[in-house]
């Protein structure tokens, strides 16, 4: 039984699919599902029960894995503690990253400048039983232990000037009725706003294209296929000058930090938060 042996079955469990952690281990497939055969072998039970397009963990998978990861998380701790009061700092930061990606992009580049023995693992998506040390995102969980703001985004609208209706001087949400929206897939932040926004005016908004990624979003809206609400901090100077940039009413969006309920805030996390707060504040001004 191998420590990464370990650490790639505790990640199979939490993805719920062995080529996502091939992916995050930077490793073929066959090297996860072999080594889980591996470690079932050893152990004489069955980790895994498999469904479709995903794997689940069986009955004695789940007593595994809870002992596995309280493990896993002692020896991170174990290393902090061995470091002692060097300002050398080692560790592994889990983020799950719903809004402001930019930001926190420029955070982890200038921390990890300071700090190159800390490494991240970055999600985008709410998987079951996802582990996360942080959690960035306009809306945060019933049972997270603390939130923290970060940062209060004015919502503004995007509109191709080739569209006529970037030329109506007092442009109002009626205006936008019959218009194309671009967003985002449902469950994400800028899916919920334009829907919001909208429905203030009493419409639903005719969302032509959906997409995942913001920078076609805004791609889209360069191209005159529809316009678009954005996050005026998160989204600042990313248009181009084909783009009219409006205020339509007084909307915003305001991020946070969370941390998980029921787990010790290691110290890489905490300044990493700190680094990201400061950051903020300072791009801010």
């Amino acid at each position: 039984m191998e420590l990464l042996q370990l650490k790639y079955f505790c990640d199979a469990a939490e993805t719920q699919n062995y080529s996502k952690t091939a992916k995050k281990f930077y490793v073929p497939t066959s090297n996860i599902s072999q080594s889980v055969k591996r470690l079932e072998r050893e152990l004489g039970v069955e980790l895994f029960e498999h469904r479709a397009n995903r794997i689940v963990l069986a009955e004695s998978g789940k007593r595994f894995y809870e002992k596995v990861k309280t493990a896993l998380e002692s020896l991170e701790e174990a290393k902090s503690e061995a470091l002692g009061d060097s300002d050398e700092m080692c560790g592994e930061i889990k983020l799950l990253i719903f809004c402001n990606r930019r930001l926190v992009t420029e955070a982890i580049e200038s921390f990890k400048k300071q700090n190159p023995r800390v490494s991240f693992v970055l999600r985008h998506e709410l998987e079951a039983d996802i582990d996360y040390d942080l959690l960035i995102s306009d809306t945060c969980p019933p049972d997270c232990a603390e939130r923290y703001p970060l940062v209060e985004d004015e919502i503004l609208l995007a509109v191709s000037k080739s569209n006529p209706i970037s030329n109506i001087e007092n442009l109002s949400l009626k205006d936008l009725k019959d218009e194309r929206f671009i967003s985002m897939p449902r469950g994400r932040s800028l899916y919920s706003i334009t829907n919001s926004i909208c429905s203030d005016a009493g419409f639903t908004p005719n969302i032509s294209i959906q997409t995942d990624d913001p920078f076609y979003v805004r791609k889209y809206v360069e191209m005159g296929l529809g316009i678009a609400f954005f996050p005026s901090c998160s989204w600042e100077g990313l248009f181009s000058d084909a783009v009219a940039i409006r205020k339509i009413g007084n909307y915003t969006r305001s991020t946070y930090v969370c941390l998980p309920s029921a787990r010790k805030v290691k110290r890489e996390v905490n300044e990493f938060l700190k680094h990201l707060s400061a950051l903020t504040r300072s791009n801010l001004k």
